[in-house]
């Protein structure tokens, strides 16, 4: 088995404080039944997810206070290498109230403390430091104020540059400016996986794709004008991969729905260490669905283990010819 480190790059941590209620009623009195509070954020449920995989995973992010230190014993009680740069702000807390009658979430951002110059390039370099090649690097989630929309795209750079892999999974304008970056600089070598979702990617190609097949059309393109590897999420009905060699089209098995909030990381993190332990990419979408619909058969976003084998065995992956459709 290959000996790869993941590193796991939020910005943007959260404390993640669940409270769950019968039916949600707005401008109405609620009686919370469950309530929950774990290290969240973007990044910590990607870590979250590898750990339940059973692989190294170091958290590289900005914490500060009191929340701050509870993300930091959230990585203790994981198992993860904190890595996080300390801050003067405090970090934030993301309330989500889910809906039990139905498993909708109802999700609410706060914009994070603000991070300086000094403390990004603080960060920047103690992951130079570590990253190794055959290592996996992830950067994901919202940028807190003072990062510069580029942030993502250069945390890519950096993972290449020491001959990792590089996955990101960005939105907007972050988003954009990593498509940008590589179509400035198409790649020539290494490997750079973007991972939107189907809204995230129309969002920055300013189309709607309603459906996979759009979405594999405009990753095609993509691709051609990058070198990168693409990977979008549509959902319950799957995920569609788009490299040089093959295109696939993955199903989502289905689960009760509990509460799908972290299922897109989830998926990210099966993904990001089914490519550390070099399987092929047939076989890493497989295990990134199950962990996707593993995550939403939960209350907390987390996954069950035997769940994810389970399930992984019952996803289908289907092998396309680039640009003609299904095989």
């Amino acid at each position: 088995m290959p000996d790869f480190t993941l590193h796991v790059v939020c910005p943007n941590p959260a404390l993640d404080r669940l409270q769950v209620v019968a039916r949600l009623q707005p401008y109405e009195v609620h009686r919370v039944s469950a309530v929950h509070s774990l290290a969240g954020g973007k990044g910590m449920i990607v870590c979250r997810g590898a750990r339940r995989l059973g692989a190294t995973v170091t958290a590289h992010g900005f914490v500060g206070g009191a929340v701050g230190r509870l993300i930091r014993q959230g990585c203790e009680d994981l198992g993860v290498l904190d890595r996080h740069v300390e801050i003067a702000g405090e970090t934030r807390v993301t309330p989500v109230v889910i809906e039990q009658s139905t498993g909708r979430s109802t999700v609410f951002n706060e914009r994070g403390p603000h991070v300086t110059d000094l403390e990004q390039e603080r960060l920047t370099a103690e992951l130079a430091a570590l990253v190794r090649p055959g290592d996996v690097v992830v950067s994901t989630g919202s940028l807190p104020p003072g990062c510069a929309p580029d942030f993502h795209a250069g945390i890519a750079r950096l993972a290449l540059a020491n001959g990792a892999t590089a996955l990101v999974d960005a939105h907007g304008e972050s988003l954009a400016r990593v498509i940008d970056d590589v179509r400035a600089r198409p790649l020539r070598e290494g490997t750079l996986i973007v991972k939107p979702n189907i809204h995230e990617l129309g969002g920055v190609l300013d189309r709607a794709l309603p459906d996979g097949e759009a979405a594999a059309a405009a990753m095609r393109g993509l691709h051609g004008e990058t070198g990168a590897t693409f990977v979008v999420t549509v959902g319950a009905k799957g995920a569609v991969w788009v490299d040089a060699a093959e295109e696939l089209a993955a199903d989502s098995p289905a689960v009760e729905t509990v509460n799908a909030t972290g299922s897109g990381d989830s998926f990210l993190a099966g993904l990001a260490v089914a490519l550390g332990l070099g399987e092929r990419p047939a076989s890493a979408l497989a295990l990134a669905s199950a962990m996707g619909a593993a995550n939403a058969a939960a209350l907390a976003p987390d996954v069950d283990p035997e769940l994810v084998a389970e399930l992984r065995g019952r996803v289908t992956v289907v092998r396309r010819t680039p640009g003609v459709g299904a095989a």
